[in-house]
C-alpha cells in the first residue's frame, strides 16, 4: 500500500467501499451523508499512512487539503518568530481539520503515533459542497465547535489550577471516547508529558507530580502510555 492512495470506487453498495464501512463514519463529518452520497465523496478521498512524529503539513504551507483522522492521533501547534512552539490542540479519530480562512495553514500538524488520515482536495470539496450543502453545514458546525473549544481552553488556562487542568483534560478524552462508542475507562495516552505540559500551560514537573498524586489516590493508572480511569467521581472533583 502506498503512503497516499485512492482505494477505488464501487459502483454498487458492497463491502469494497472504504468510506461506507469506515469505523468512524457516524462520528465523522461525513456522517450526515447517506450511502449513495458517501460513494460520491469516496471518489474525492485518499488515505495517507503516517509514521510516529511525521509532519503532515507545516505552518505556512499552502492550504490545499482538508483532513479527517481515521486512526491514531496528532498534535497541532503554532510557532513564533523565535521558534518557540505552542500546542493548541490534540486530534483523534473522527476529528476534521485543515480548514483555513487564508491560503496557507496557520499551524503545523504532526503525528503522536502511527496515524491514518483521509485527505480531500480543498477545491474538489468546495465544489462538492454546492451539491451537498448539508455537508458544508456540518463542517461549519465543526468550525463553530472548535471555536467554542478554543474559548473553553483559554478560560481553563486563565482560571483553573494546574490540578484542575490535568483532571479536565483526562475527562475530556474520556468523554470523547464515550461519544465514539469506545471504552472510555481505559485508553491509549499518546502524548508525552512534555507535550501535555506545553498544551496545559504548566511545568512538566508539576504535571508529573499531579499524575503521581492521581495514581497514589487510585483515581487513575498510567503505564506505558495506557491510561485507566479508576474513579470518575474523584477525578471530576480533583482540584
Amino acid at each position: 500500500m502506498t503512503s497516499e492512495e485512492n482505494d477505488g470506487f464501487c459502483n454498487e453498495k458492497s463491502e469494497c467501499s472504504r468510506c461506507l464501512n469506515c469505523h468512524i463514519r457516524l462520528s465523522a463529518f461525513c456522517g450526515v451523508l447517506n450511502d449513495q452520497e458517501i460513494f460520491e465523496l469516496e471518489k474525492l478521498s485518499f488515505t495517507r499512512e503516517l509514521k510516529k512524529k511525521q509532519t503532515l503539513f507545516f505552518q505556512g504551507d499552502k492550504a490545499i487539503s482538508y483532513f479527517n483522522v481515521r486512526t491514531g492521533s496528532l498534535k497541532i501547534y503554532k510557532t513564533n518568530a523565535d521558534g518557540d512552539e505552542q500546542i493548541v490542540r490534540f486530534l483523534f479519530p473522527g476529528d476534521f481539520f485543515g480548514m483555513s480562512h487564508l491560503d496557507e495553514y496557520t499551524y503545523t500538524a504532526e503525528t503522536l503515533e502511527p496515524t491514518n488520515v483521509c485527505l480531500f482536495n480543498r477545491d474538489d470539496m468546495e465544489k462538492f459542497f454546492l451539491s451537498y450543502p448539508e455537508l458544508e453545514n456540518k463542517i461549519l458546525s465543526i468550525v463553530s465547535q472548535d471555536l467554542t473549544a478554543a474559548q473553553d481552553q483559554i478560560f481553563l488556562l486563565a482560571r483553573s489550577s494546574a490540578r484542575e487542568r490535568v483532571a479536565q483534560f483526562i475527562l475530556k478524552l474520556s468523554l470523547q471516547r464515550k461519544k465514539m462508542g469506545w471504552n472510555n475507562n481505559s485508553f491509549q495516552f499518546p502524548m508525552s508529558q512534555i507535550e501535555l505540559s506545553n498544551y496545559l500551560g504548566i511545568k512538566a514537573e508539576t504535571l508529573n507530580r499531579h499524575f503521581k498524586e492521581l495514581q497514589k489516590n487510585k483515581i487513575i493508572h498510567l503505564e506505558h502510555h495506557k491510561l485507566s480511569i479508576l474513579d470518575h467521581n474523584q477525578l471530576s472533583s480533583f482540584h
